[in-house]
């Protein structure tokens, strides 16, 4: 919600903040930023220190940040406030990943994380939810010197899922995986024994393990800083480094398409709906004829008639598609393991592909919005494409890989959601057309994916753990 919610707010905030399209372009793809710089950090902190010990302080701070930002009353300041939103947010935004693949075993590490993702998609529904409820509304009121409007209170509701979650966390244990890799059976063995009983419904006295006999501690010298960053260069070596390529590179293109575009949807929508034409016409040449009505008044009459009003069409539309990727998650989840991983990401991919090119196309509003909201999609193999990279990184390299992973997924973000603010009202059939290209080469690399198995029995010879 943090990364994708300032979608609704540029439209809302387009003359308070006398925002244009680049300036729309560079708010929106903020928090990514802060997302992408600090991911190499946060995955050494959670490879270091743990993956719970991480992300709770994380989530508390994000918020506060988050819901300063709303009291911003510049362009820079907003963008300064959610680029450190972002810093924050990518704390738990790949970690969590990791956290959730080793609360699970391997033959329900796949369905776990899909389900667990199944989650992002409410954010979708509940996201345009509130926005429909509070960024129409015509009232203000004044808080700590600054006039509060709508989009300024909406961000606040957003924060509250991740306060909310943050509380969830507190009851949750340190993962036991990275317990046993970090410090050792006799830390692990108390964690899986109260996992037991929560599941059991029982004592953790019941617990029929009493002793863990394999696992290895990793040395002082393997969790220093010059141990990380030991680890780290595996990475870059066979066989680690087919999968690093193929996994950011993958990831790079879904987020590209699936946030980059999302970014954008609510805007394109608005437009959509706010054309008055009697003409069938696609979403290029909507989005062309807006900038020539805005060329052809003054500046004088361009700031009497500023409205930045937010269609009201726009939030069930957002809300019908959270719910279609709540089905494609919950669908990823049940058909996950019998399709298999890679067949369904390259299925679900090449999909999204041909509708975001047919969207440009099709000269009608409607169509070309069921068209996109398939082409968003594509967000939901992120998921998939986590579960296929989290089964061949060991213990001591997992948080850190699946953070550089979503770091690079985040600048696909980052750079397409800038890409369509600088070339939508100038070269938009050829944004599109780009956009599709991407994803569908994507799919392509899903054929060299290494064996699991391969890789890991290579760097288990090594010493490492899984």
């Amino acid at each position: 919600m943090e990364s994708v919610g300032m979608s609704y707010v540029v439209t809302a905030a387009e003359c308070d903040l006398d925002l244009s399209s680049e300036y729309k372009g560079l708010i929106t793809a903020a928090a990514f930023i802060g997302i992408i710089s600090t991911s190499f950090l946060w995955g050494y902190l959670g490879d270091r220190m743990g993956r719970r010990a991480v992300m709770l302080p994380a989530m508390v701070a994000s918020a506060l940040f988050s819901i300063a930002s709303s009291f911003a009353n510049s362009v820079w300041v907003l963008m300064v406030l959610r680029v450190l939103t972002g810093c924050l947010v990518s704390a738990s935004s790949a970690t969590v990943y990791a956290y959730l693949g080793e609360m699970h075993t391997n033959t329900r590490r796949a369905s776990a994380i899909a389900w667990g993702s199944a989650f992002i998609s409410f954010s979708f529904i509940t996201l345009p939810g509130f926005a429909w409820m509070i960024i129409p509304g015509k009232w203000s009121f004044d808080l700590f010197g600054l006039t509060v409007v709508p989009w300024r209170a909406f961000i606040w509701t957003w924060c509250a899922p991740g306060l909310a979650a943050a509380g969830l966390l507190m009851i949750l244990p340190e993962s036991p995986r990275y317990l046993l890799s970090s410090k050792g059976p006799d830390a692990a063995l108390p964690v899986l024994a109260k996992m037991y009983a929560w599941n059991h419904g029982t004592s953790d006295y019941n617990y029929p393990v009493k002793k863990i006999v394999s696992g290895s501690i990793e040395s002082d010298k393997s969790s220093s800083y010059a141990g990380a960053i030991k680890n780290f260069s595996l990475l870059f070596k066979p066989p680690l480094l087919r999968c690093v390529l193929i996994s950011n590179i993958s990831m790079f293109a879904v987020f590209m398409i699936s946030s980059g575009l999302y970014m954008w949807v609510p805007d394109i929508l608005n437009d959509i709906l706010k054309n008055t034409s009697e003409q069938s016409l696609t979403i290029c040449t909507i989005i062309q004829e807006k900038i020539i009505k805005q060329r052809n008044m003054t500046s004088l009459a361009v700031e009497k008639l500023c409205k930045s009003e937010v269609s009201v069409g726009v939030f069930p539309i957002s809300m019908a598609m959270g719910a279609v990727f709540a089905l494609t998650y919950l669908a990823i989840g049940v058909f996950i393991n019998k399709i298999g991983k890679k067949t369904l990401y390259s299925g679900i991919m090449l999909m999204c592909s041909g509708t975001t090119v047919a969207a440009a196309f099709v000269p009608h509003g409607a169509a070309a919005t069921a068209l996109l909201i398939m082409a968003l999609c594509s967000g939901c193999a992120a998921s998939i494409l986590a579960a296929i990279a989290v089964d061949v990184f060991p213990t001591c390299l997992r948080a850190m890989a699946m953070c550089v992973m979503y770091m690079v997924g985040r600048t696909g973000a980052a750079v397409g959601s800038y890409l369509l603010g600088a070339t939508l009202n100038t070269h938009c059939l050829a944004a599109f057309s780009v956009f599709g290209a991407v994803t569908a080469g994507s799919t392509l690399l899903m054929m060299f994916w290494p064996k699991p198995e391969e890789v890991r029995e290579k760097l288990e010879e090594r010493g490492l753990t899984y």
